[in-house]
């Protein structure tokens, strides 16, 4: 599946996505927390934008865009272990429509495989927040590999091939054993993100590193949609990072940037249209209530990969390889 996705997938999507901004209206008239900035602590932040129902502010001094006011943090964990019944119908349909790659891949060329390779090419590896597995389907071919999944409905699945630890770190004790921890799109829902940087730290061995593929707040998309993109879609982003507040993030838990690099514009003709003429009914990389939405959107994206555009810091996703310090 393509990062634009499969038309019926889309569709899906766009309906369990109605339900979250109406559940993020909702929560936007209960009692919520105000917060200093969960990275470097800071309450110097600003106003960054409102998606309609929750704000966001920006952190003053490492630049973290974060919710603010916020949920409570133990609603959150709670809903990451199967009470949250949104999260979970996501799951349903992701497990409908997933299609784990055959056949061995090329770590060179691979990108969800490439920068960690680049640096290990053989170890013990934990993904946590695995899902479903699929990463650690890639990963077997060169790695050790493990999970780490608290949500039951997709440990279940990962624990039918690999070996799922299934609590949060904190609470698994698993020593300092592993030579390269992932994330991959976890860092953005966690409450306490310099909690979890810490657990990972005590987890790696003294050569280990830590990848980390999160939204990026410095992105073109972000700049051009604020409110409307898709990294503050209703209630489930907590956090979005840039280079410098991963920085902070990295020198406060005892780790260093080795590696730093942005993807995927995620800006296309057929959404940019729908956002200034229907602001309003605008869904970042969701229209599909346009005729041939799909279609259009994978022939844009397939053009975009095929110019090999340079987007330095700017690319919607930011990819970064950890070590230890």
């Amino acid at each position: 599946m393509t990062a634009a996705g499969s038309g019926q997938y889309n569709e899906e999507i766009y309906g369990w996505l109605q339900k979250v901004f109406g559940y993020a209206e909702y929560l936007s008239t209960q009692k919520l927390i105000p917060r200093d900035c969960p990275v470097c602590g800071s309450a110097e932040n600003s106003f960054y934008a409102n998606n309609d129902c929750l704000d966001y502010s920006r952190c003053g001094v490492c630049s973290l865009i974060f919710m603010n006011p916020t949920i409570d943090c133990g609603t959150i964990q709670d809903g990451f272990k199967g009470a949250d019944q949104l999260l979970l119908e996501y799951f349903a349909i992701t497990a409908r429509h997933r299609r784990p790659e055959e056949g061995c891949p090329d770590p060179l060329t691979d990108g969800k495989l490439l920068d960690i390779y680049k640096i290990k090419q053989s170890g013990r590896l934990l993904d946590v927040g695995c899902s479903f597995g699929d990463f650690l389907h890639k990963a077997k071919h060169f790695y050790e590999v493990e999970g780490v999944e608290v949500n039951p409905s997709t440990a279940s699945i990962a624990a039918r091939e690999f070996t799922i630890h299934r609590d949060y770190l904190a609470e698994l004790k698993l020593g300092k054993r592993y030579d390269i921890v992932t994330l991959h799109q976890i860092l953005y829902g966690v409450p306490d993100p310099v909690a979890l940087c810490r657990d990972i730290h005590a987890i790696l061995n003294d050569e280990g590193i830590l990848y980390i593929n999160t939204p990026n707040a410095d992105s073109y998309a972000m700049q051009l949609y604020r409110g409307k993109a898709n990294h503050l879609y209703g209630y489930t982003s907590q956090n979005v990072f840039n280079r410098s507040s991963l920085e902070k993030l990295a020198e406060l838990t005892g780790f260093r940037i080795r590696s730093f690099r942005t993807e995927w514009l995620d800006i296309y003709q057929t959404d940019l249209v729908q956002f200034l003429d229907d602001p309003a009914a605008f869904v970042h990389k969701k229209n599909v209530f346009i005729p041939g939405y799909t279609e259009k959107i994978t022939m844009e994206e397939d053009t975009q990969r095929r110019l090999g555009l340079d987007l330095g810091e700017r690319g919607n996703y930011l990819v970064a390889v950890l070590e230890k310090q």
